[in-house]
């Protein structure tokens, strides 16, 4: 589907494409005198390196050659056709970029330069993270105090994003990016593929995505890979899918492991089995910690801590910024 919103097409870069894997962008912006009131101003890109692939497309590195001063971006393409699909909606995703841009969110989410497009892609200029994801740093235990930090951050995205009528759907280690390391950690929110806008002003979602190991109870019910008796099929799922993914991320931060493995999710979404708290004390995690944790991962999404509800735990209280 092609994109139609204003934030949408706003964004549109003017691009023209080289041989040698060169792009070409031009820009209007404002001037400082009558005469020059729209200056004109080209930017001239090469592609460096793959940083990876996706279902959809390449994402790789590319270097500004235009200007003296050295500039990195990373360019997410989204092919228009594949053998899942021959339409994607790519619109959901540009539409969640262009409006988490805004500087008021850029400290919660990966910036974007705009977008482009050729006859078979849509590519997506994006921030660059020489550090790359989460997923690469939580392999064993991280201390308590910086797992605050990474949960605070992500927690402070996601509050934004369903502010605004938005879920993320796909919350998991490889889709938040550091921006600096331990133990003075800068995380944020990126690849919005699946999100989705909640329609009509409600926060109920139908569309089944996400990553297995971080995907809610609710949408593995829907997928018939759950059986809940106290959760129809039918039932719709809501913003709650992301706080059930950062309570898994959170988890794993603070252990290095997955609260439930395989067949252990089930017993514990049907009540017949209790949340692993005594994995968490394992490791030493703070009461506070241990119960923050728990009730993220609440079997129902009704009782699960909203994000609001979230930032303002007390596990939290040594993030929030004093009045």
């Amino acid at each position: 589907m092609a994109p139609t919103s204003d934030l949408v097409r706003d964004s549109r870069l003017r691009t023209r494409f080289h041989s040698g894997g060169y792009t070409h962008h031009t820009y209007y912006v404002s001037g400082i005198t009558a005469r020059q009131r729209t200056v004109r101003r080209e930017e001239r890109w090469q592609r460096c390196a793959s940083l990876g692939s996706g279902a959809f497309g390449m994402v790789w590195l590319e270097k500004l050659v235009s200007d003296e001063e050295a500039k990195d971006r990373a360019v997410k393409e989204i092919r228009k056709n594949s053998h899942r699909s021959n339409t994607i909606d790519y619109s959901r995703e540009l539409e969640a970029i262009a409006k988490f841009s805004h500087e008021k969110y850029e400290r919660c989410f990966v910036r974007s330069f705009g977008w482009y497009e050729s006859g078979e892609s849509v590519f997506i200029a994006m921030e660059y993270f020489p550090y790359g994801d989460l997923n690469e740093y939580i392999s064993s235990p991280l201390p308590e105090s910086e797992v605050q930090q990474i949960t605070f951050q992500i927690l402070e995205g996601v509050a934004f994003m369903h502010e605004n009528g938005f879920a993320h759907r796909d919350l998991k280690p490889t889709n938040i990016l550091v921006k600096s390391r331990g133990p003075d950690w800068w995380v944020k929110i990126g690849d919005f593929g699946i999100s989705k806008r909640a329609e009509e002003g409600l926060t109920a979602l139908r569309t089944l995505n996400g990553t297995l190991g971080f995907m809610a109870p609710e949408m593995l019910v829907q997928l018939g890979l759950l059986d809940m008796e106290n959760l129809a099929v039918s039932d719709r799922y809501t913003v709650a899918v992301d706080i059930w993914s950062l309570g898994e991320i959170t988890f794993r931060a603070l252990t290095g492991e997955s609260p439930f493995p395989i067949r252990h999710l089930g017993p514990y979404a049907k009540g017949k089995t209790n949340f692993p708290v005594e994995v968490l004390q394992s490791h030493n995690v703070s009461t506070n910690g241990c119960n923050f944790v728990k009730s993220l991962m609440a079997p129902l999404p009704r009782d699960r801590l909203t994000a609001k509800d979230a930032i303002a735990h007390d596990w939290l209280e040594p993030q929030r910024p004093s009045s």
